[in-house]
């Protein structure tokens, strides 16, 4: 979810000519929790979820980007064993980017 949330997150925000500190500002935040979030290194709370949601008009699911996530059971894997998961996921991500 994380991935996607990001991404989303400044993919919307960039579309509606939004800066991390207009929405910072808009959801009671500071610009560093926005960059954070668009970075990856965190996840907004619920409740800026379902606000951000409305700034983009769009539901939570449309941010999430549910819609197009693909969910695929991995938690009886190793640890090592998800991590190569992760790296094959990575790798074919940027090969597709490349083409």
């Amino acid at each position: 979810m994380l991935y996607y949330l990001c991404e989303r997150i400044t993919e919307l925000r960039k579309t509606f000519g939004i800066t991390q500190s207009d929405l910072a500002r808009r959801l009671d935040v500071t610009r560093s929790s926005v960059n954070s979030w668009e970075m990856g290194l965190s996840i907004p709370q619920l409740k800026h979820i379902v606000e951000m949601s409305k700034i983009f008009n769009t539901t939570v699911d449309g941010l999430l980007n549910t819609s197009q996530r693909v969910v695929i059971d991995i938690t009886d894997l190793s640890e090592k064993e998800q991590q190569a998961v992760f790296g094959i996921v990575d790798c074919l991500k940027n090969k597709a980017e490349q083409q």
